[in-house]
C-alpha cells in the first residue's frame, strides 16, 4: 500500500471549470506522481439500449453512473493495485471493449459533479474542493463543449439542461458545497493553486 498516497476530489456544476482547474494543479505538481481520474470514464454501458432510449435517459442523475466501480478502483489504487478503467463514448452512450491500464500514483485527482455524492466516497478523499460559478457562466461553457466536442446543437443542449441539468444540480450538486473543505471561484481562480498545492504538500508529509 502506497502510505503516503491521498486522493483529491474535486467537484462543482458541469461548466464550472473542474477539468480546467484539475489540469492546473497537475502542471504544477511532478507527472510521475501525479494521476487525473475522470467522473466520465464511469457513465454506465447503454448498449443494450436502442439508439432513441439511449438519448432519453437523465445523464446528470446518480444512477447514471457506475460510483461503486468507482470507489472500487480508487481503493485499488491507493492499495498500489493497477485498474482497468472504462473507455465510454458520448457519442454512442456505450462504454468501448477495450479498457485503460492506469497505474497507482501518489497523487490521485478525482474530477466530477457527482464524485461527492455517495458516502463511501466521500470518505476516500483527503482533500475536497467545490468550484462554485453562476450558472449562466457553466451554461454558456457547457453549450461551447457540446457543440465542439460532442457534436450536439446548441437547441438540444439547452433543452437537455432545463429538463434535467439544472434540477439535478440542485439536488445533488449543490449541497456538496456545504461538505467540502475548499470553496473556490470557478474563474480567474489562480491565487488558489498555491493554497492547494501547499495542502497536498502537507498531506504528504
Amino acid at each position: 500500500m502506497y502510505s503516503e498516497t491521498i486522493i483529491i476530489g474535486i467537484t462543482g456544476a458541469s461548466g464550472s471549470g473542474k477539468t480546467t482547474f484539475s489540469k492546473k494543479l497537475i502542471s504544477s505538481l511532478p507527472k510521475e506522481h501525479v494521476l487525473l481520474i475522470s467522473q466520465d470514464s464511469y457513465y454506465k454501458d447503454l448498449s443494450h439500449l436502442t439508439s432513441e432510449e439511449r438519448a432519453s435517459q437523465n445523464f446528470d442523475h446518480p444512477d447514471a453512473l457506475d460510483l461503486d466501480l468507482l470507489q472500487q478502483q480508487l481503493i485499488a489504487l491507493k492499495e498500489g493495485k493497477n485498474i482497468l478503467q472504462p473507455i465510454y463514448d458520448f457519442n454512442t452512450h456505450c462504454r468501448l471493449n477495450n479498457k485503460v491500464q492506469i497505474h497507482p500514483k501518489k497523487i490521485i485527482i478525482v474530477e466530477g459533479t457527482l464524485i461527492l455524492y455517495q458516502t463511501n466516497l466521500h470518505k476516500l478523499y483527503d482533500i475536497t474542493i467545490y468550484l462554485d460559478l453562476d450558472q449562466k457562466t457553466c451554461l454558456e461553457r457547457r453549450i461551447k463543449r457540446d457543440m465542439t466536442e460532442r457534436g450536439r446543437s446548441k437547441e438540444n443542449i439547452i433543452k437537455q439542461y432545463n429538463k434535467s441539468v439544472k434540477p439535478m444540480f440542485k439536488t445533488f450538486i449543490y449541497p456538496n458545497k456545504q461538505t467540502a473543505q475548499i470553496i473556490i471561484p470557478g474563474a480567474n481562480n489562480n491565487e488558489f493553486t498555491a493554497l492547494i498545492l501547499k495542502k497536498i504538500k502537507n498531506s504528504l508529509q
